[in-house]
């Protein structure tokens, strides 16, 4: 593997246009809501199903060409979020978009927070784990030039620690999984990233920083001057922190 961008110029300003566009749709939202209804909790927590929604209808609209297909999957009981397979000189892979703090959450091998692996609507994201599993296991040598820190070569007495998956089983076609990583401060996308989760050394790795293209967007919506109210005054601030924009963490009813 050889050091080279993942994407392209355009191809990053494409994916960052569409993010700030989803971003700018829910805070719009937000804004209206705001007005009309006396309790809008639950719509806070829908801007990464925005952001989705964004995407796909600018995939649907043909101007993001390489992203060859998308599924809409689900995570947990009642939660939808998109999946994205793309191909480009570098090669071809799947990625997902989450926040910097649900993606934390969503693996939980790189959180001090052991409780959080216990989660069963989180188990959806080892599965695209195997995919990274898979590219470092069938390496010959440690698997470098992505990163500025080579990913070491499989260690047999990790096997327990990860979910083992077969190779056909965990997206054969597919050779990488990112996650399109958005964090945010208040209503504004600050930084987009896109991220490798490393299931062997159990962190996350920065694949490629998209986040000077928020700077070139023609989309100014997330910088508005009219800042929303993101919380109700009966709920704290930890509250919203702590809720998973990928996941809605549901227990079955007994």
């Amino acid at each position: 593997m050889t050091q080279e961008d993942i994407l392209s110029e355009e191809q990053c300003q494409l994916l960052v246009d569409a993010l700030l566009k989803g971003n700018e749709e829910f805070c719009e939202e937000m804004k209206a809501k705001e007005k009309t209804e006396p309790i809008y909790s639950a719509a806070k927590n829908g801007r990464g199903n925005k952001i989705d929604s964004r995407l796909i209808k600018t995939f649907a609209n043909q101007k993001i060409s390489f992203i060859q297909d998308y599924s809409i999957k689900k995570a947990g009981y009642n939660w939808d979020y998109g999946e994205y397979i793309c191909e480009t000189p570098f090669g071809r892979f799947l990625f997902v978009i989450k926040s910097d703090k649900a993606l934390k959450r969503a693996f939980p091998k790189s959180n001090s927070d052991e409780n959080l692996s216990e989660d069963e609507d989180k188990k959806y994201f080892e599965n695209y784990l195997g995919i990274n599993q898979k590219i470092i296991r069938q390496s010959k040598e440690p698997v470098e030039g992505l990163f500025e820190i080579p990913i070491p070569l499989f260690e047999e007495d990790r096997n327990s620690e990860i979910l083992l998956i077969p190779d056909e089983v965990a997206h054969e076609d597919i050779d990488f999984f990112f996650v399109l990583t958005y964090k945010t401060s208040g209503e504004e996308i600050t930084s987009i990233e896109l991220t490798f989760p490393n299931p062997v050394s159990n962190d996350l790795r920065l694949a490629q920083d998209l986040s000077r293209y928020i700077q070139t967007s023609q989309i100014n919506g997330n910088n508005s001057q009219n800042p929303i109210n993101t919380t109700s005054p009966q709920e704290k601030d930890e509250d919203i922190e702590n809720f998973d924009e990928g996941v809605i963490e549901t227990k079955k009813s007994k």
